[in-house]
C-alpha cells in the first residue's frame, strides 16, 4: 500500500509521539512513540503482540476526531497519563486506519503533579506516624501502608486474611468491641472509630486508634472500609499518669480535709467552754478588776474560733466542698452586723471603723449572705492584724444598673506597696516590710477572703495608697432585687417553754447548754449517750432533742435512726415526729448532709450561738399543740 508507506515516511520524523493502528494491530510507530513506550526501535513496537495492554481499548470520538486524556502502559508495565488526539482514515468507505497523536510531553505535567502530591502525602504520613489501611470486604483483600505495618508489627509478606490478621493481633479483651465497630460501619454505613490494644511479638502491648469511612456501590451496599491508624501508646501512658496524679492529689486533699475537720472538731469542744463561760460570768456580779480579764478571755476564744473556722473554710474550698446558696438579703445591714461584731477587737487595738454606705447599696441583693459575711469578716480580721491605732473606712457602693457591689476597706495601715501581692494571698506566707525587718506570718484571713469571693464569682484585690497605707477591695456580681426584705422574713415569737432532751457526753458542754436553755425559759434533761437517750424517751415526753453526733456507746446518727424506726411503728392519727436538732463541733457540709440523711430535722454548730439556738427553737415552740402546751404548763 503506497499510501501507508507515504504515511510512514511522514510520521517517522515528527517530534510528537504518533501511532498508526488498524483495530488491535500497530501498523506504524515513529521513534518518539517507541521511546515513549519503552521499545528500542519502532519495529519492536509494531511486533508487540499485546497491543490492548499498551494502548487500552478506547474508541474514537463521535466526530472521528477529539482531544482527551487517556491512560497507557509501557512495555515495562508502568502506567502513565497523557493528552491524545485521534483521527480515523477511511479506506474504501470503511474506518480502516486510526492515527493517534500523543502529546510530546509523555510525562504529562498532570502526572508529575499527581506523583509529586502523592510523594508529599506519603512523606507527611510517614513523619506523623499515620498508617493507611484499606479493607475490600467483597474481595476479602486488605492493604496496609508501610507505616501501618510498622505500627502493627507485621511483615510485608504476611498473607493472612484481614479478619485472621486482626484476630491474631488485637488484645483478646478488645476483640468484641472492634468487631462491633466494624459491623456498625458495614451495616449502617457509619464512620468507623475504635481505640484498642494489640499484642505484638515479645508480649509488647500497644494502644491503637483507628478511624475510617465506608465506601459503597450503586446499590448502597458497603463494599470497602478504608481509613488511618496511629499508635497512641504514649498518649495512653500520659493519660494514666495524669489519672494517677489526680487520684493521688484528691486523696491528699481528702486526707487534709479529714485532718483539718478532725482537728477542728477537737478544738471546738474546749473552745465552746472557753467562749461560753466568760459570757455567763459577765452576767453575774464579778469584781471590776476581773471584768477586763473575762473580756480578754472571751476575745481570745473568739480569735481562736475564727482561726479554726478559717482553716476549716480554706480546707473546704480547696477540696471543692463549699456550697453557695443564693437568696435575698439586705447588704447594708449585713455590713453593719459584721462591723459591730468586730468592734470589741477593734477597741482592744485602739482602732475604729467608719461605715460609709452609698444610697444605691441600701437595697436587697441576691447572693449568699453567709459567705458574704464570712468574706468581709476575714478581710476585717486581716486589716486589724496588719494595722495600728486609727480609723479605717469601709465604703459600700453598688452599680447604678443594679448589678455588682464593691466594698472598699480604706486606710489599712499595711505597706502593701513594698510587698508582692502574690505572697499576701498565700496562706501563712512569711512577709517582711521596710519598717519591720522581722519576718511575720501573713496568716490565713486574706487568702480565705479571696477564695470565698472567687467561689461567689467575685474577687478580693489590693490597692496601695502611698508607702504606709493601702486598701482592700471586695467585688461581687450581685443583682439588686425589688421589694422590702423585711416583708419576706417573719420572726416567730416564742411564748411557750419547751421540754428538751439534751444528748451530750462532754460535762462542760452539758453545764453550758443547761444554763443557756434555762435563760431561754426551757427545761431540759441531759443524758451522756444514745443508749440512755433511747431509754429516756420511753419514760418521759419531750418536745425536741438536741443531739450530739460523736458519743460513746451509740452515736447521734444511729440513735436518730433508731428513734425514727420506733416512730414508724406508731399508728396514732395525730402523731408528730420528734424534732431532732444536731448539735456538733463538726461543721463540714458533708456532716450536715449525713445528719439529715439519718433523720435529723435541724443542725447547729458548736460553740452554741444563742441567737441561732433561739431561732431554731422558736418555730417548734410556736407550733406546739395546745394540749401539749397545757401539759407543759402543769409539769
Amino acid at each position: 500500500m503506497d499510501y501507508l508507506r507515504t504515511l510512514d515516511e511522514m510520521i517517522s520524523h515528527l517530534p510528537q509521539c504518533v501511532i498508526v493502528r488498524a483495530r488491535q494491530e500497530i501498523l506504524f510507530a515513529n521513534k518518539m512513540a517507541a521511546q515513549t513506550f519503552g521499545f528500542a526501535t519502532p519495529r519492536d513496537m509494531t511486533a508487540w503482540s499485546d497491543v490492548s495492554a499498551l494502548l487500552g481499548n478506547w474508541e474514537p470520538a463521535a466526530d472521528s476526531e477529539g482531544r482527551r486524556l487517556a491512560y497507557f502502559t509501557t512495555a515495562q508495565g508502568d502506567l502513565f497519563m497523557a493528552d491524545i488526539i485521534e483521527r480515523a482514515l477511511d479506506f474504501r468507505g470503511q474506518p480502516a486506519v486510526q492515527i493517534t497523536f500523543i502529546g510530546p510531553d509523555l510525562k504529562a505535567d498532570r502526572l508529575r503533579d499527581e506523583r509529586l502530591l502523592i510523594e508529599r502525602y506519603g512523606l507527611a504520613l510517614r513523619q506523623s506516624g499515620v498508617g493507611i489501611w484499606d479493607h475490600d470486604r467483597h474481595a476479602d483483600k486488605h492493604y496496609f501502608s508501610p507505616t501501618c505495618r510498622e505500627i502493627l508489627g507485621i511483615q510485608a509478606d504476611d498473607k493472612r486474611g484481614y479478619l485472621n490478621l486482626f484476630e491474631d493481633l488485637i488484645y483478646p479483651d478488645d476483640r468484641q468491641m472492634v468487631r462491633a465497630a466494624c459491623g456498625r460501619a458495614f451495616s449502617e454505613r457509619a464512620t468507623y472509630h475504635a481505640q484498642f490494644r494489640i499484642l505484638r511479638g515479645g508480649g509488647d502491648v500497644r494502644w491503637i486508634s483507628a478511624s475510617g469511612n465506608s465506601l459503597h456501590d450503586r446499590d448502597g451496599l458497603v463494599t470497602r472500609l478504608a481509613g488511618v491508624m496511629i499508635d497512641i501508646t504514649e498518649h495512653k501512658q500520659r493519660e494514666r499518669e495524669l489519672h494517677e496524679a489526680r487520684k493521688t492529689a484528691l486523696a491528699g486533699l481528702e486526707a487534709k480535709s479529714r485532718f483539718v475537720s478532725g482537728l477542728s472538731h477537737e478544738f471546738r469542744t474546749p473552745i465552746h467552754a472557753l467562749m461560753a463561760l466568760p459570757r455567763l460570768m459577765r452576767q453575774q456580779a464579778i469584781r471590776p478588776e476581773l471584768a477586763d480579764l473575762v473580756e480578754a478571755s472571751e476575745l481570745a476564744g473568739e480569735h481562736l474560733l475564727a482561726l479554726v473556722d478559717s482553716a476549716l473554710d480554706l480546707s473546704g474550698i480547696e477540696s471543692g466542698s463549699i456550697e453557695i446558696h443564693t437568696g435575698p438579703f439586705a447588704l447594708a445591714d449585713s455590713c453593719q452586723r459584721v462591723c459591730e461584731a468586730m468592734r470589741p477587737r477593734l477597741r482592744t487595738g485602739q482602732m475604729d471603723i467608719e461605715l460609709v454606705i452609698d444610697p444605691m447599696a441600701r437595697a436587697n441583693f441576691l447572693g449568699d449572705e453567709k459567705q458574704f459575711s464570712r468574706t468581709l469578716l476575714a478581710m476585717l480580721r486581716h486589716a486589724i492584724t496588719r494595722s495600728g491605732p486609727g480609723v479605717m473606712r469601709l465604703k459600700l457602693s453598688a452599680g447604678e444598673n443594679g448589678h455588682g457591689v464593691l466594698i472598699i476597706l480604706e486606710d489599712v495601715g499595711a505597706p502593701y506597696a513594698s510587698i508582692d501581692a502574690r505572697i499576701l494571698f498565700e496562706p501563712f506566707s512569711s512577709i517582711q516590710t521596710p519598717d519591720n525587718p522581722i519576718r511575720q506570718s501573713n496568716g490565713i484571713d486574706l487568702p480565705l477572703a479571696r477564695k470565698l469571693a472567687r467561689a461567689m464569682g467575685g474577687d478580693v484585690t489590693i490597692a496601695t495608697r502611698g508607702a504606709q497605707s493601702g486598701s482592700l477591695q471586695f467585688y461581687l456580681p450581685l443583682e439588686r432585687v425589688a421589694g422590702d426584705l423585711d416583708g419576706q422574713i417573719e420572726l416567730v415569737e416564742q411564748t411557750r417553754p419547751l421540754h428538751i432532751l439534751v444528748v451530750e457526753d462532754n460535762l462542760v458542754n452539758q453545764r453550758i447548754i443547761a444554763v443557756i436553755l434555762e435563760q431561754l425559759g426551757h427545761a431540759c434533761v441531759i443524758v451522756p449517750d444514745g443508749v440512755m437517750c433511747l431509754e429516756a424517751i420511753t419514760k418521759a415526753r419531750f418536745d425536741l432533742i438536741l443531739m450530739d453526733l460523736h458519743m460513746p456507746n451509740l452515736n447521734g446518727y444511729d440513735t436518730t435512726r433508731r428513734i425514727r424506726a420506733l416512730e414508724s411503728e406508731l399508728v396514732e392519727q395525730d402523731f408528730r415526729p420528734m424534732p431532732i436538732i444536731a448539735l456538733t463541733a463538726d461543721a463540714r457540709p458533708e456532716t450536715r448532709l449525713a445528719a439529715m440523711d439519718a433523720g435529723m430535722t435541724g443542725f447547729l454548730n458548736k460553740p452554741i450561738s444563742i441567737p441561732e439556738l433561739y431561732e431554731a427553737l422558736a418555730p417548734i415552740a410556736a407550733n406546739l399543740p395546745d394540749e401539749e402546751a397545757d401539759v407543759r404548763a402543769n409539769d
